[in-house]
């Protein structure tokens, strides 16, 4: 895969290529998304572990993932008391946030979105961050589909990166259409921890399967993301 971030591939995969927006596609769910990114992405680098339920901070190496990485582990280490990932997913947003914006800025730093000022209705004024660069989406949707179409084996990273988007039903604008039905089947899979290789498993044993799950889980959206609409060229 690239070497973006999961919460950048999560951002990318949800935005808009155009328009350079979100909302019809996710809404206010994208900040719970990025949350719950940065914290399988600590738990990749092996800076976080679960202990009854709770994830606490583990030593290691300074997370070689951005800020947003880095922020999120101070705050775990200052944490006087285990806290679960409901709760962290919710510290993240509040205390690390707009993720939407920080993650955007990191993309646009390497050329791979641009960043717009726009009117929405002649009224509201927000920032848009349409595709400048499509290569890279290019490949991360590649490797994508060669996991849920073709059902080339996961790396431990594009495993997460599947199960966050199957949680927050964002799948089905990563594949054609036709391929959709096979492509979200596969994609539950992999986010059950099932027909899963060395890689993947390393993590889910390191990691702790129900933590894994209660991470995702509390990014999930409860509203509709309107069918089976978005995909392909729309991002």
């Amino acid at each position: 895969m690239t070497d973006m971030t999961l919460a950048e591939a999560l951002l990318l995969v949800a935005l808009d290529d155009e328009k350079g927006d979100d909302t019809a596609n996710w809404g206010s769910g994208i900040e719970a998304g990025l949350a719950g990114a940065i914290l399988l992405e600590l738990a990749l680098a092996g800076c976080v572990k679960p202990e009854d339920g709770k994830l606490v901070a583990q030593e290691c190496d300074a997370p070689s993932e951005g800020p947003l990485a880095a922020e999120a582990l101070e705050l775990l280490r200052a944490e006087d008391r285990p806290r679960d990932a409901k709760t962290w997913v919710g510290r993240l947003k509040k205390e690390l946030g707009p993720l939407r914006r920080r993650a955007a800025e990191r993309l646009v730093e390497r050329g791979v979105l641009d960043e717009e000022q726009r009117k929405w209705l002649g009224l509201f004024s927000a920032t848009a961050y349409p595709e400048r660069d499509p290569e890279p989406e290019r490949r991360l949707r590649a490797d994508l589909t060669d996991v849920l179409v073709t059902g080339r084996e996961p790396s431990a990273h594009e495993a997460m990166l599947v199960s966050l988007l199957h949680a927050n039903d964002l799948v089905r604008r990563v594949v054609p259409k036709e391929d959709r039905k096979q492509a979200r089947r596969r994609a539950k899979e992999i986010a059950d921890g099932e027909n899963v290789g060395a890689a993947v498993s390393r993590v889910v044993n390191d990691f702790d399967v129900a933590t894994m799950t209660a991470v995702i889980s509390a990014t999930a959206v409860t509203t509709s993301f309107g069918g089976d609409g978005g995909g392909g060229g729309g991002s």
